[in-house]
Parts: C-alpha cells; sequence; structure tokens
C-alpha cells in the first residue's frame, strides 16, 4: 500500500510539472542525441557529486518504474501516425524556444529558417501535426537552439554539473536555460499560476505534452546510462559531451 502511494504521488508530480519537465526535450532528447558519440571522457565539474548521487538514484527508479511503463503503454496503445503527428505538434509550439536560440546567438539565417518552418507547418501541415515543410527547398529540418546554448555560444561556462529531481542531467547555466526557455513557451507565457482555470490547463496541456515526450525520454536515459558499472558516471559524460558539442556547432 506504501508503495503504491509513494508511486501514485509521484505520478501526480510528472503531471502537474509535465509542462516543465517537457523542455528537456528541446537539448536532451532530441533525435541528434542518438546521432552523438559518449565514449570518450571529458573533465566535468561535480563539487556536488554526494547530493547528485543520491538524486540519481531517486530519478532511476522514477525512470524505470513509472516512465518506461508509462512510455511502453504509450506506445503500444497508440498507432504510429497519431504518435508522430503528437510529437509534430508539440515540437512546433516550441517554435519562440527555437526562435530565441537563434536570435541570441545572432543567427538570424537559423531564425528565418525555423520561423518558415513553423508557418508553413502550422497553415498546411494542421497546426504542425503534419511537417511539410520538409519536402520545401531551404526549410530543411536544423539543430534546435535554446537559450542555454546561446548562453554557452556568450562563453558563460557550465558551473557545477546537477542532477534535477525528475528532470536529470544539467549543469548551472543549462538550468538558468531551461528556465528561460519555459518563459518563452507560448502555452505558459500569458497565463497566471494564481489563476485556477490557467493552472488547470497548462497541467493538462504539459501533462500531454509530457506523456508524448516519454518514449523519447526513455530512450535517450538507456542510451546515455548504457551497460556502465557506473551509470552515474556514464550519464554525466554522456551528457556534458552531448552539450558541448551542439554548443559548439
Amino acid at each position: 500500500m506504501e508503495i503504491q502511494k509513494y508511486s501514485i504521488t509521484l505520478v501526480a508530480a510528472l503531471l502537474a510539472s509535465g509542462s516543465f519537465l517537457s523542455a528537456q526535450d528541446s537539448f536532451l532528447s532530441e533525435d541528434d542525441l542518438f546521432n552523438e558519440e559518449v565514449n570518450e571522457r571529458v573533465s566535468v565539474y561535480d563539487p556536488l557529486e554526494s547530493i547528485n548521487r543520491y538524486t540519481f538514484e531517486f530519478n532511476d527508479y522514477v525512470y524505470r518504474n513509472l516512465l518506461n511503463p508509462v512510455a511502453r503503454g504509450y506506445t503500444f496503445i497508440t498507432p504510429d501516425p497519431v504518435e508522430d503527428g503528437a510529437k509534430n505538434f508539440f515540437r512546433n509550439l516550441r517554435y519562440p524556444i527555437r526562435l530565441t536560440g537563434n536570435l541570441l546567438q545572432g543567427r538570424w539565417d537559423g531564425a528565418w529558417v525555423e520561423t518558415k518552418r513553423f508557418a508553413v507547418n502550422s497553415v498546411i501541415g494542421l497546426a504542425g501535426i503534419r511537417v511539410p515543410a520538409d519536402g520545401f527547398e531551404g526549410m530543411s529540418r536544423i539543430p534546435s537552439e535554446g537559450i542555454g546554448q546561446a548562453l554557452g555560444s556568450w562563453g558563460i561556462g557550465e558551473g557545477p554539473y546537477l542532477v534535477l529531481p525528475l528532470l536529470g542531467s544539467s549543469n548551472v547555466r543549462d538550468l538558468v536555460g531551461l528556465v528561460g526557455d519555459a518563459v518563452v513557451h507560448p502555452a505558459r507565457k500569458p497565463f497566471s499560476s494564481t489563476d485556477d482555470w490557467a493552472w488547470e490547463w497548462q497541467t493538462v496541456f504539459g501533462g500531454s505534452e509530457f506523456i508524448v515526450s516519454t518514449p523519447t525520454l526513455t530512450d535517450a536515459y538507456v542510451r546515455l546510462k548504457g551497460n556502465s558499472i557506473d551509470s552515474y558516471s556514464a550519464l554525466k559524460n554522456g551528457y556534458s559531451q552531448y552539450r558541448r558539442a551542439a554548443i559548439a556547432e
């Protein structure tokens, strides 16, 4: 009974914070992650390792016992076209995040490509459910940019490595970027958390976005974790390599 209560509480927490959790997708669970090599060891500043490892164990329990079943269940009951359409829809809504990331870095071409893609996918692609922009010249998908990457391009250091409850691997700079990404997200900024209706709407929307993203999140987690004896170090190494590579591009 206690385990059931614990699991139910965690599920509620996940859904309530789904809109913030899904922001992680902008730098951890994109398809680009699976094209990165993460075998080489890198130096990572980790003065909070003892606390981070404790949080890592908590997250690992959640991922294995809650997120993974949710992801498998969602994938099983959802037809592939519907699953792909839902992913496309929520990714299209994150256009302001990608636009802001490009603008902050002075990537005018990238900002223009993202704007054209958003316009075409929103109108012709039925609010982004489909991605017809992929078939137009000069509108191919480009690597996602976010505020965390912009901060890195400005020369701001990573700061200490962090493992955030539920959110997972991060660092001080990327945490600031993650908050910034959430602020510019169109489904959240116009609403006040003190408005009951707005809070409920955001919770439902964020929970839906989070459920749609769970298969990618869990796949990314499994890939980074790998078969390493020390999963904590493997994730820290893999995440740091990926972020540094994304900023260097």
